[in-house]
Formats: C-alpha cells, sequence, structure tokens
C-alpha cells in the first residue's frame, strides 16, 4: 500500500495573520502518480491554491489528480484561477464531491474529467453577489460591465448543463438545486452536448454550391 506524502501543511484554524489557510495537497508514488488536492472550505484567496496550481502545472498525461470537493463557494477569481490551472492540467482530473458544493464551487466540479458523489451530495447554483461603489458615474460603468461580463461567463461555465430557461432565471435570481441523481443527469447531457458540438466543428465546410450555381447562372445569362 502506497503512503500519501503531503506536499504542503495546513494549520488548523489558519495563519497567524488571520488570512485563510492554504488547502491540502498529497502525493502518492507509484508507476505513474496520483496527486490528491483537498478543498473543504470557503474560497477567499487565490493563495489557498498555490500549491495546488503548482501541481496541476506539473502533472504529466499519466498521472491523475484526485480533487476532494466540499464547499459553500466563495471568491469567483480564487475559483476561476484554479479552474484555469485544472483546464491546462495533462493528467485525468477525478473529482469526489461530498456533502454541499456550492456556488462557485459547482464550477470546480463541472471542469472534472470523471465525478464520484456521495450519497449526501447537494449543489446549489446562483447567480452570486457583488457590489460596486464610488462616484455615481463609476458605480453605473462597474455596473454595467459586471452585468455583461458576468452573465457572458455564467452562460459559459453552465453550457449544456442547464438550458437556456433555467440559466435566465439563475441570472434572474433563482437558486437552482440539485441532488447526486439531478447532477449526474445534467453531466452525462452536458458530456453528449460538448461531444455532438465538437464532433460538428471538426466537420469540414461545406462547399457554397448555391453561390457556385447562381454565378454559372449569371455567366450564362451574359452570354
Amino acid at each position: 500500500m502506497h503512503k500519501i506524502e503531503y506536499l504542503n501543511s495546513r494549520p488548523k484554524r489558519g495563519y497567524d495573520d488571520g488570512s485563510p489557510s492554504e488547502f491540502l495537497v498529497g502525493y502518492t508514488p507509484h508507476k505513474s502518480g496520483t496527486y490528491r488536492i483537498e478543498i473543504d472550505d470557503i474560497l477567499e484567496s487565490v493563495s489557498q491554491f498555490s500549491t495546488a496550481i503548482q501541481i496541476l502545472e506539473q502533472a504529466k498525461e499519466d498521472d491523475e489528480v484526485v480533487i476532494y470537493l466540499q464547499t459553500y463557494g466563495g471568491s469567483v477569481n480564487a475559483g476561476e484561477a484554479f479552474i484555469h490551472a485544472m483546464r491546462k492540467c495533462e493528467a485525468h482530473i477525478h473529482i469526489v464531491a461530498t456533502g454541499g458544493v456550492h456556488s462557485m464551487g459547482t464550477c470546480i466540479l463541472i471542469e472534472g474529467d470523471s465525478i464520484e458523489l456521495s450519497y449526501g451530495f447537494n449543489a446549489c447554483l446562483h447567480c452570486g453577489s457583488d457590489g460596486a461603489g464610488g462616484n455615481v458615474n463609476e458605480y453605473m460603468a462597474k455596473s454595467k460591465f459586471d452585468h455583461e461580463f458576468k452573465t457572458r461567463q455564467f452562460r459559459e461555465s453552465y453550457e449544456g448543463f442547464l438550458t437556456e430557461k433555467e440559466l435566465d432565471a439563475m441570472l434572474d435570481g433563482k437558486d437552482i438545486w440539485l441532488d447526486a441523481e439531478g447532477w449526474m443527469k445534467r453531466a452525462m447531457k452536458r458530456s453528449e452536448y460538448f461531444k455532438a458540438k465538437f464532433e460538428e466543428q471538426a466537420k469540414p465546410p461545406r462547399k457554397p454550391r448555391a453561390k457556385r450555381a447562381a454565378k454559372s447562372l449569371d455567366t450564362a445569362q451574359a452570354t
């Protein structure tokens, strides 16, 4: 049996300055290698993912990364930095989700190559919260940007997972709750959606027959 070697250490109650503690990362050596990342708290800062992001960047194609996920969500910026590293990772990423996985946590879960859900798994998808301040013109400019940017961001994150009607309702303030069965059904639907999308994109472009026919007709009339 291979022993887990932890690559960082985490104080039980965070650092002395009150900043959030880093998520735990371990490594199990065998023929290739299995990396273990534990996300079990609120996402507050990119610094929580420092070692985890390094692992995702160095993991090779024959390695495996297992993420143990249970979080009520948190900072979009922190989660987005981790997701960016996940998308670039060469290794297979397997996510084990237990208990509550809410808000930004669901965006991380969607990015897994394979997933395992506990019986008590539950997910909450919503549009989150944000704010703007300052002078009126600054407030209005920031609010306008946030509306357009975050709408696009949410639609990209949940593409193929939620219907257009559900996306509109969520962006309008509705919370969407799913249990393990509900999540798995949508995950399979999303997988089929992207498979069909990529197959369509891979097809060679169709020849513009109508245009050629129209050109030939014009030539014949000119003659």
